[in-house]
């Protein structure tokens, strides 16, 4: 009698198991390819700046709109994403703009998945530090040393980043997801 009622409530246990996991199961149905190179935008949670930054510092942002692919959510609105400030170059003179260079922790996907997250570089941008060099060059073109040293006055800009700021990073390789 022991034995037998043991086995019944073994059996019970298994077909609760049982009924729980095909419940859930259907959520994470459908595996999706998430491509390298689409768009997580992000914002920062805590504010980071050029002045104070120094490689090692780390800088917590989130996920502000769901990835979608195929109609179904792969990496969902909210998901935390960490920073870790890899590279500072200070403002300098001649107009060049001090810069700060990232590296991506992966971000979770709805499956737990690891998403490695990175940045596209952007070439042929026509930024101030190219303007203030070529003014400068102009400058001593036409007035001599003196407006060479003119240019050098010309200092760039900081980066003050501020929580809420926007960010856009891209996915950095395929990979395959469940998705809700």
């Amino acid at each position: 009698m022991l034995g037998r009622s043991f086995g019944l409530k073994a059996g019970g246990v298994t077909l609760s198991l049982a009924m729980v996991l095909t419940s859930v199961s259907p959520a994470f149905a459908d595996s999706v390819v998430l491509k390298k190179g689409t768009d997580v935008k992000m914002a920062f949670d805590q504010s980071l700046s050029s002045s104070t930054a120094k490689p090692g510092d780390q800088v917590m942002m989130h996920v502000i709109d769901p990835v979608i692919v195929d109609g179904k959510t792969v990496i969902p609105e909210g998901a935390k994403v960490r920073g870790i400030v890899k590279k500072v170059d200070k403002r300098k003179h001649f107009g060049v703009n001090a810069k700060i260079q990232l590296y991506l922790d992966p971000v979770k996907s709805v499956s737990g998945t690891e998403v490695p997250l990175g940045f596209k570089s952007k070439h042929g941008d026509l930024s101030r530090p190219s303007t203030a060099v070529g003014a400068s060059a102009g400058s001593a073109l036409v007035l001599g040393p003196i407006g060479l040293a003119a240019g050098y006055f010309v200092v760039g800009k900081k980066v003050n980043v501020k929580p809420g700021d926007k960010i856009t990073a891209n996915v950095d390789d395929d990979v395959t997801v469940k998705a809700k």
